[in-house]
């Protein structure tokens, strides 16, 4: 269910003095709505304090100023998306190298077409090593080996050997952590043909400690689903290109010579398999060696993810200008309830409780309001409940 959002633009009759970092020029929400075929109203006006600070609790939102008010059904918001991607950089790994290259900018095109944010962190060898990427424009500069794009996508180059995947997603996270956006959706993508010396559930709770918006993070990999038995080893090693494959699927042409058969894990994913059943991601099979369906899906799991009910577009009003520290919430569950204040939570995700709230999407540069998953589930019992935004009054916080 998609909350009605009633829009408030409200001014206050005394002069309000904003910080520079908070203001924002307005292009004219009169002409957006009239555009989208939407009716403006002109209603109840709301009250504006002439106090530039802020309060806490019921009743602060001050007294004087009346404020024209346009109402207008609300279009939900897309939370932006992060990725970070690890590739094998191991010998056994050059074929899988190339895929990874070639299919980045369809996988990331596929994301930002549906209207999503999306910033791509790439932790793997670059192009002066053998196994290396360089990912090609319009993701990647295509100047290699500094394809590095910012700050849309960040190339930490770093080897990545056969099992440590997991190990340097942590160790390495002070390198892409300013890539992050505090309410951005998190993907975590692994390409590997081997396990991970590391256990699923220790790097998902040094993951978290590290950054605790990784809390509902997916994963997704390009994993061996599973080893070859002892029978299957030795006729994979006797069979020749291109017979492979009639083996079985995981068995393939060895890349350092190409003349030989040889089977394509270096060992089952289990860790990473255990991760994707844990978070409900994708796992694409390694021995396919077609890796555009396996991002396909990945693409649409990221976007899947990313609408996420109660995420709001700040309007941009007709005049003035907004101070992000007057921004109020209400919400009415039916025409007959009463209206109940959603206070703002400053801390963000990490900061909502079961009491719920809002915050803002980056609180540098407001663009989105977002509720904690406690008013969000709150809101979306009432198919008929009313959601207001209000600009000019005094916040209320939680």
């Amino acid at each position: 269910m998609v909350p009605f959002v009633r829009l408030s633009i409200c001014t206050s009759t005394q002069p309000m003095m904003f910080p520079t970092s908070q203001r924002r020029p307005f292009t004219s929400v009169f002409a957006l709505l009239a555009a989208a075929g939407l009716a403006v109203l002109v209603g109840p006006s709301c009250s504006a304090s002439s106090d530039d600070g802020r309060s806490n609790g019921a009743g602060a939102s001050g007294a004087g100023g009346g404020c024209a008010e346009t109402s207008s059904e609300a279009n939900e918001g897309l939370l932006p998306a992060d990725i970070i991607m690890v590739v094998d950089n191991s010998g056994s790994m050059s074929d899988e190298a190339g895929f990874v290259q070639t299919a980045m900018n369809d996988f990331v095109n596929a994301i930002t077409t549906s209207g999503i944010d999306a910033h791509v962190v790439l932790i793997a060898a670059d192009s002066s090593d053998n196994n290396g990427i360089c990912v090609p424009a319009p993701l990647g500069s295509g100047s290699c080996p500094a394809d590095e794009k910012l700050p849309n996508y960040r190339h930490v180059p770093q080897f990545v050997a056969s099992s440590n995947s997991l190990q340097l997603i942590l160790d390495t996270y002070p390198d892409w952590k300013s890539s992050l956006r505090a309410a951005a959706t998190k993907t975590i993508a692994v390409i590997t043909d081997d396990d991970s010396s590391l256990d699923a559930a220790t790097f998902t709770s040094q993951l978290t400690a590290l950054d605790a918006t990784f809390a509902d993070f997916k994963f997704s990999g390009i994993v061996a689903p599973y080893n070859l038995n002892p029978i299957q080893t030795i006729q994979c090693s006797m069979a020749s290109p291109p017979n492979c494959g009639a083996v079985d699927p995981c068995c393939g042409v060895n890349t350092s010579i190409g003349i030989f058969c040889a089977p394509l894990p270096a060992d089952e994913g289990k860790v990473y398999k255990a991760l994707i059943s844990q978070t409900m991601g994708v796992l694409g099979d390694l021995c396919k060696q077609d890796f555009l369906p396996a991002f396909q899906d990945m693409a649409t799991a990221v976007i899947n993810d990313a609408k996420v009910a109660c995420v709001y577009d700040i309007p941009e009003p007709d005049v003035g200008s907004i101070d992000y520290d007057r921004v109020n919430v209400d919400y009415q569950a039916d025409a007959n309830a009463s209206v109940e204040p959603i206070y703002y939570v400053p801390a963000g995700l990490a900061g909502c409780s079961g009491n719920g709230g809002w915050y803002y999407d980056d609180i540098s540069a407001p663009k989105q309001i977002i509720f904690c998953p406690a008013t969000c589930s709150h809101v979306q019992l009432s198919p008929t409940g009313k959601v207001k935004v209000k600009f000019g009054c005094q916040t209320l916080i939680n």
